[in-house]
């Protein structure tokens, strides 16, 4: 039986001490972020861990569940749901999934073992409103650093549709 490996709450995201945080999660499995001899955990990817039964999660000494991290998830973000099912589809078909966000994008993918990510992932419900605008930013923004952009949009089922969104130039 694998021992689980404590992680503490701070704010919007987790953390360990633990070396062997940093080998099995981190060096072996890509999930997490390393500052100094810490690694940070977002709550997706926390949320996810638990679920898996890899991690617990405490705050102030008391272990908080599933649904608990999950809760203050949707609190700090109205989308965090549907942001989690797309973190768990990709993660379970294999994919290493770290933030977007300086892509302008929730997510970006990489294939196991890759340097570079080859997609950058938007995460939209099946009934909310596009721009054109939106659309096109985001796809020159994928462009320009020679990354896919795809659209998965989740519709009321939680079934994930995945569309790929290039840029084309005539």
């Amino acid at each position: 039986m694998k021992k689980v490996i404590e992680f503490y709450l701070s704010g919007d995201r987790v953390y360990s001490e633990r070396e062997k945080a940093i080998n099995q999660l981190h060096n072996n499995r890509g999930y997490g972020e390393v500052k100094g001899k810490r690694l940070f955990l977002s709550l997706i990817e926390a949320a996810y861990l638990i679920e898996r039964g890899w991690i617990k999660v405490l705050d102030n000494g008391r272990e908080l569940t599933f649904d608990e991290v999950f809760s203050l998830g949707k609190k700090r973000d109205e989308d965090f749901d549907i942001k989690f099912l797309v973190y768990k589809d990709l993660r379970d078909r294999g994919y290493i999934v770290k933030s977007g966000l300086k892509f302008g994008s929730h997510f970006r993918v990489y294939r196991k073992g890759a340097e570079h990510s080859d997609w950058l992932i938007w995460v939209l419900r099946e009934n909310q409103k596009l721009s054109p605008n939106d659309i096109t930013a985001r796809a020159r923004v994928a462009h320009g650093v020679r990354k896919s952009m795809i659209m998965a949009i989740v519709d009321e089922d939680n079934d994930i549709v995945y569309y790929k969104i290039e840029w084309t130039k005539f």
